[in-house]
This record gives structure tokens, sequence and C-alpha cells, in this order.
């Protein structure tokens, strides 16, 4: 079960449980020590800004009914307190064949050690192992950013490609309709020039046809 802690810390929850009995009286609580094949697969999956913490909390202790009749069954633990101080202390204390359960509620926030101190058991240790993530939202805030940033930039580049292309296409400027202008002035210019000379050289023709004409009405 996963929840979100204070600020940008995110818990997940695992079952866990453990049993102690007279020939395995020690049980060892260390899961920031794993193996070396464990370790190389926990340095591939985690991010190098996400820490995972580790808390155990015992919730119940369950004694067997197999455990002998008036027997005092004494479970101890062994672990790390305040500025680093050793903790030895009782847990729990259960009578067989009258004690069954017993509530705990015991969180340890650091590695431990489970001791069957008195008794043969069987008795069963029941809780959750808590793993939270520190920074977890941060780191995916940012990679969030990340990718919206390079969605960005591709966008942009597409944008700048697309005004790329339609600049490569001429467009009519000014200057360009300038000249397309002047030039039809010009050809209009000569077109009429050209009229008035037609013009001028027929009025010359007919003068003369008319001086030839001339002598022949004087006979």
């Amino acid at each position: 079960m996963a929840g979100i802690l204070a600020g940008n810390d995110v818990e997940q929850e695992y079952l866990w449980a453990c049993t102690l009995i007279g020939s395995d009286k020690e049980y060892c609580w260390d899961p920031e020590d794993p193996t070396p094949e464990a370790k190389e697969d926990k340095d591939e999956e985690n991010d190098g800004n996400v820490k995972p913490g580790h808390r155990l909390l015992i919730k119940s202790a369950i004694l067997m009914p197999s455990a002998k009749k008036d027997e005092v069954t004494i479970v101890q633990i062994e672990s790390e307190g305040y500025n680093k101080k050793t903790v030895i202390v009782p847990i729990c204390a259960m009578k067989g064949g009258s004690d069954y359960q017993q509530y705990v509620d015991l969180l340890v926030p650091t590695k431990a050690k489970l001791k069957l101190l008195q008794g043969e058991g069987p008795i069963s240790l029941i809780g959750s192992h808590c793993v939270d993530y520190s920074g977890f939202r941060d780191v995916e805030a940012v990679e969030s950013e990340d990718e919206d940033e390079a969605t960005d930039n591709d966008d942009e580049m597409d944008v700048a490609e697309e005004v790329k292309g339609k600049g490569d296409k001429k467009t009519p400027t000014k200057e360009t309709k300038d000249d397309d202008k002047a030039e039809k002035t010009t050809i209009a210019k000569e077109d009429s020039g050209s009229k008035k000379r037609k013009a001028s050289t027929e009025q010359t023709k007919s003068a003369e046809k008319k001086k030839k004409e001339s002598p022949a009405k004087a006979k």
C-alpha cells in the first residue's frame, strides 16, 4: 500500500513477519544491507536523487498453541536509540496455554535484532515494512519539466523549419512590383512612340503623293 507523506515523500508498505523458536531464537532486521546481487539490482532500479528509508512497524505477537503450557515466552529487541545509544528491552511476554495474541504496536526506525529471551515458542511477530522515498515527487517534477522543455524545443524547431520552408518560396516584394510597373510603362511608351512614327511616315507619304498629282492637274 502506497501513501503520500508530508512534503514530497512517498511511502510504500509491505507485509512483514518472523517466527522465533527454541532452535532459532534470533532474527536480524537490516533492510539497508542487501546481498551483493540484490545491491546491484537496487542500484539499477533506484535513481541517485531518491534515497529510500526503511522502518519496521511490529503490530502483533502470536504465541502458537503448541507452546508449552504455563511457560512464559519473552521477546527482546536490541536497536539504536537517540544519539546512537543502544537500547535493549523486552517488547512482549506471553504465557503458554492462556495468551495467544498480544498487541505490540512498536515502530523500529533503524536496524534491529529480535531475540527469544525466555521460553521456546514458537512465537510469530507480524507487522509492516515501510519504505519511504524522500524527494520522490521532486524528482518526478524535474523529469516532467525536462520532458516539457524537450517538447517545447521540438515544437520550436518544427516552427523554424516551417518558416524556413516558406521563406524559400519567392514572394513579390515592393522592388519587384516597382520594376514590373516601370517595365510596363517603358513598353507603353515604346508602343506610343512607334505609333507616332508610323503616323508621321504615313503623313509624309500622303504629302508626296499629293505633290505628284498636282502637275497632272495643271495640264
